[in-house]
C-alpha cells in the first residue's frame, strides 16, 4: 500500500490548526462563565500583582506552546516510516486533543510558584486563589479538548482514515490507544452531561458566594444526582449497544474460520435487530456458496476451481475461448482390459471399483501438484504445470506415476480381499506446449489443455501394450528428469499421427 504522505501531512497541519483555534476559544471560557471567587480582597491583590508583572500572558504562552510542540513532535515521530503512519494515524485525534489538557495543566502549575511568591510579599491567603486558578485551567482545558477532539475525530474518520485504510482492517494494526465506542460514549457523557452541570453548578456557587448568600445544599445534591444518573444511563446504553456488537464480532470470526452455522440471537426490532437478521441471512448465503464451491471442487479439480474463481479465470470465462500457451506435462492412465472385466460385474460394483481406484490414484496426482482434468471412462487425464505453474512439471508427473504404481499394489490387495478382480494400467507422459484455458459453448465451458502434447501423451499410453510395460515417457519429458538415472531406453518408435519417430523411456 502506497501512502500519500503529502496529503497526510496536510491533514495533520489542519489538525494542528484546529487545536490552536480550540485553545483560543478556551481562553474566552472564563469570560462567559462565572468562576467562584471565595476571597475577593486577596483575589484583587493577586490580580493587581499579575497585571503589573505580565505573568498571566507568559503562563498563557505555555498553554499554547505545549500543544503545538506535542503535535509537531508526534507528527515528526510517525512520519519516520510508512509503518509508523499506519500504526499511529488513528491515534492523532486523541494525542492532539489531550495536548491541550497538558498545556492548561502546565499553565496552572506555572502559576503556583508565583502565588507562593505573592503570599510571601503581600501576606495574602492563597487557598481561594489556587482554587479559582484551577477552575480556570480546568474549564479552559475541557473546552479545548472537547472542541479539538470532536473536530479532528470527525475529519479523521471521514477523510484521512479511508485514504490510509481503503480496504478497512484498521483494528489489525495494534494501536496503543484506539478510541473505541466505549470511549466515545464516555466522552459523550463528559461533554453533554458532566461538563455542563459542573459549569452551571460553579456559576451558581460563584453568584451565591460573591454576593454573600447562603448556599442551598439541595441544588448541589440534585446536580450530583443528575451527573450520576447520566453516567448510569451512558453505561447502560453502551452495554445495550456493545453486547450485541460483541456477539456479532464473535460470530463473524467463527464464520471466518469456516463455521457457517453460526447465528446471532439478537431479538430486537431496532437497527441492531435488523443488522442481526441481515448477518444471519448472510451466513446462510455464505453456507450455500461454500457448499456450491465444495461441490464445484468435486466436479472439477480444486486447483481448476480456484483458477476459474480467480481474476484470471473470471476474465477467461468472459470470452468464448480464454487462456494462455504454456509448457506442461500431460499424463494419461488407462486400465487394461477394462471392458472384458466390467462385463462380468454388476454396474454398481463397477462404479464402486472405479471410485476406489480413482480416489487412490487421484491422491497421488494431487500430492505432486497435478490436476485431474477429466475422467474418460476408465482413463485418467492429468495435467502438471497448469493452471498453477510448476518448476519441473515432468518431474512432478513422473513422481506421481511412481506413486500410482505403489497405490495400485495396495488397491489390488484390497480388491483381492473383497473378491474383486485385480487391475493393471498403462501410463503415458509427455511434456510440451499446450493452450491452457476455458473452452466450450457460452452456456457450458470447461478448463482443459489443447495441443499435440495431449495427443502424444495419449498415444504413449496406448504404446504401453506394444512394449509390455506400465509406463512410457517421451524423450521431451526424459530430458527434464536428470535426477532420475534409473530411466531406461525402450525404443525409438513411430507415434501415430506424427511423421518423425520418438525415443521413449520407462522405469
Amino acid at each position: 500500500m502506497e501512502l500519500n504522505k503529502k496529503f497526510i501531512a496536510k491533514m495533520t497541519r489542519i489538525y494542528g490548526l484546529i487545536v490552536l483555534i480550540s485553545n483560543v476559544i478556551a481562553v474566552m471560557v472564563p469570560e462567559l462563565i462565572s468562576i467562584p471567587v471565595l476571597d475577593e480582597e486577596n483575589n484583587r491583590i493577586w490580580e493587581d500583582f499579575l497585571a503589573h508583572n505580565n505573568l498571566a500572558p507568559i503562563a498563557m504562552i505555555f498553554a499554547f506552546l505545549v500543544p503545538t510542540l506535542v503535535c509537531i513532535i508526534y507528527s515528526y515521530r510517525i512520519f519516520k516510516s510508512d509503518e509508523k503512519i499506519v500504526k499511529n494515524v488513528a491515534e492523532i485525534p486523541s494525542v492532539f486533543s489531550l495536548s491541550s489538557v497538558i498545556g492548561w495543566n502546565l499553565y496552572y502549575f506555572i502559576e503556583i510558584p508565583f502565588v507562593l511568591y505573592a503570599r510571601a510579599q503581600f501576606g495574602i491567603y492563597i487557598k481561594a486563589i489556587l482554587i479559582s486558578s484551577w477552575a480556570f485551567a480546568l474549564f479552559s482545558g475541557m473546552t479545548a479538548w472537547t472542541l479539538s477532539y470532536l473536530a479532528i475525530e470527525i475529519l479523521n474518520r471521514t477523510i484521512l482514515l479511508p485514504k490510509v485504510f481503503p480496504e478497512g482492517h484498521i483494528s489489525r494494526n495494534g494501536f496503543s490507544f484506539r478510541p473505541s465506542f466505549k470511549h466515545l460514549m464516555l466522552f459523550c457523557y463528559i461533554v453533554s452531561s458532566l461538563f455542563p452541570v459542573v459549569i452551571l453548578l460553579s456559576s451558581y456557587i460563584s453568584v451565591q458566594v460573591n454576593n454573600g448568600l447562603e448556599l442551598h445544599s439541595g441544588v448541589i445534591i440534585v446536580s450530583v444526582l443528575l451527573m450520576i444518573i447520566a453516567f448510569v444511563i451512558t453505561i447502560s446504553l453502551s452495554k445495550l449497544i456493545l453486547n450485541p456488537l460483541k456477539n456479532l464480532t464473535e460470530a463473524s470470526k467463527r464464520i471466518q474460520k469456516g463455521d457457517y452455522k453460526s447465528r446471532v440471537g439478537i431479538v430486537t426490532s431496532d437497527e441492531l435487530g435488523e443488522l442481526a437478521d441481515s448477518f444471519n441471512d448472510m451466513a446462510d448465503s455464505l453456507a450455500e456458496k461454500e457448499f456450491m464451491r465444495d461441490t464445484f471442487g468435486k466436479v472439477v479439480d480444486p486447483e481448476v476451481r480456484d483458477y476459474l474463481m480467480s481474476g484470471a479465470g473470471k476474465a477467461s470465462l468472459g470470452e468464448a475461448l480464454g487462456g494462455e500457451t504454456r509448457e506442461v506435462s500431460v499424463l494419461f492412465c488407462d486400465i487394461r482390459s477394462f471392458t472384458a472385466m466390467s462385463e462380468k460385474m454388476a454396474a454398481a460394483d463397477v462404479v464402486s471399483l472405479l471410485n476406489r481406484y480413482f480416489t487412490a490414484l487421484g491422491n497421488c496426482i494431487t500430492n505432486h501438484h497435478g490436476i485431474i482434468n477429466k475422467y474418460i471412462g476408465d482413463a485418467i487425464m492429468a495435467i502438471f504445470g497448469a493452471p498453477v505453474a510448476s518448476q519441473n512439471s515432468a518431474e512432478d508427473a513422473f513422481e506421481a506415476a511412481l506413486d500410482m504404481r505403489k497405490a495400485l499394489i495396495e488397491i489390488n490387495k484390497e480388491f483381492n480381499k473383497d473378491g474383486l478382480p485385480e487391475i493393471r494400467f498403462g501410463i503415458g507422459i509427455h511434456t510440451g506446449p499446450v493452450f491452457a484455458g476455458t473452452i466450450g459453448a457460452e452456456t457450458r465451458m470447461e478448463y482443459t489443455v489443447i495441443g499435440d502434447t495431449v495427443n502424444t501423451a495419449s498415444r504413449l499410453e496406448s504404446l504401453c501394450k506394444t512394449y509390455t510395460t506400465d509406463l512410457l515417457i517421451s524423450e521431451a519429458s526424459a530430458e527434464k528428469l536428470a535426477n532420475f538415472p534409473e530411466l531406461t531406453f525402450v525404443a525409438e518408435t513411430q507415434i501415430r499421427g506424427k511423421t518423425e519417430s520418438m525415443k521413449v523411456y520407462s522405469c
